[in-house]
């Protein structure tokens, strides 16, 4: 597990480390008198001790982590057992799917009892407003959700209540050769929890058109994040340690948990813990991070 005392302690050493360094080699040149080559000495002695005491504390702090390492390796099937058995999971990715993030979340819900995700969708973004436009107007049904302006956050919040919801997903599939890059599983259940995934991030140096796709794009994501809200699910976000920070900055704006080390064991528990009702946050280990994990509940089973 990541400790940043640990690193702080390490560099310590090593700037130490290198002040020592220094001092020995004007000492060495004779360009000091009797008196300063003893000052630098001294000095040298009580750097020596600082290097030790340094190098004393990045080990324990290493010993430390590598213990709550191996502790959470012991108590992890603890943890997650039975922690979302009989939930029904969905993971929305906003933009292409990210295989790493994709396994670190099917391994939390099969270790928590969920299962395989219910369904599965990829966004295709940026979005094509025109095609999307067209699309709309070509269906009686939902013209009413033709952009004003490249606004389709009403459209966004259908979406997102429709996946919540299941029932067919009806709107997602008409629209389906225009906003969807990657589906899979069952339209019909309701969902009791979603992780969404931000796994598309617009140019930094955009075009003018580039930029109305973009705007398009996230008027939709605001809706479809809504959406997902009021549907009365947990929705959470997730991303790996190597991930942008603007990605959880998208979901503290949207007011979504999220947990930005989804690749370790301590956020795999984290993602349980918050679809199984956990108290709200941002989890992981980014200065973004309220704490590692949410508050642990003990996992009641019905008695038999």
């Amino acid at each position: 597990m990541f400790d940043l005392r640990y690193h702080l302690a390490s560099l310590a050493a090593v700037f130490i480390a290198l002040a020592v360094g220094v001092l020995l080699g004007v000492a060495i040149s004779g360009k000091l008198s009797a008196a300063d080559n003893a000052i630098a000495h001294d000095r040298i002695d009580q750097l020596n001790d600082q290097l030790k005491q340094a190098s004393a504390r990045a080990d324990i702090i290493g010993r430390r982590n590598d213990a709550a390492e191996r502790l959470l390796e012991i108590s992890y099937p603890s943890l997650m057992e039975d922690r979302l058995r009989g939930d029904g999971v969905g993971v929305l990715f906003v933009g292409p799917v990210d295989g790493t993030v994709r396994s670190a979340v099917e391994r939390t819900l099969s270790d928590s009892g969920s299962g395989s995700p219910v369904r599965l969708l990829a966004l295709d973004t940026p979005l094509d407003s025109a095609e999307l436009d067209s699309a709309l107007n070509g269906d009686q049904s939902l013209a009413h959700y033709a952009s004003a302006g490249d606004d389709f956050g009403d459209l966004g919040n259908q979406l997102g209540k429709e996946f919540v919801q299941g029932d067919g997903t009806a709107t997602w599939g008409t629209l389906s050769s225009t906003l969807v890059q990657e589906r899979s599983g069952d339209t019909t259940p309701p969902l009791n929890g979603v992780v969404v995934v931000r796994s598309w991030e617009p140019p930094e140096d955009q075009t003018a058109a580039q930029a109305a796709e973009s705007s398009a794009t996230d008027s939709l994501v605001d809706g479809l994040m809504s959406g997902l809200q009021d549907s009365g699910v947990p929705v959470v976000g997730v991303q790996t340690t190597t991930a942008p920070d603007t990605t959880i900055d998208a979901f503290r704006r949207e007011g979504v948990s999220s947990v930005d080390d989804i690749e370790t064991l301590a956020g795999r528990v984290a993602l349980a813990l918050l679809l199984a009702g956990g108290e709200a946050g941002h989890y992981g280990v980014k200065d973004s991070a309220t704490d590692v994990a949410p508050p642990v509940e003990p996992v009641t089973t019905p008695s038999g």
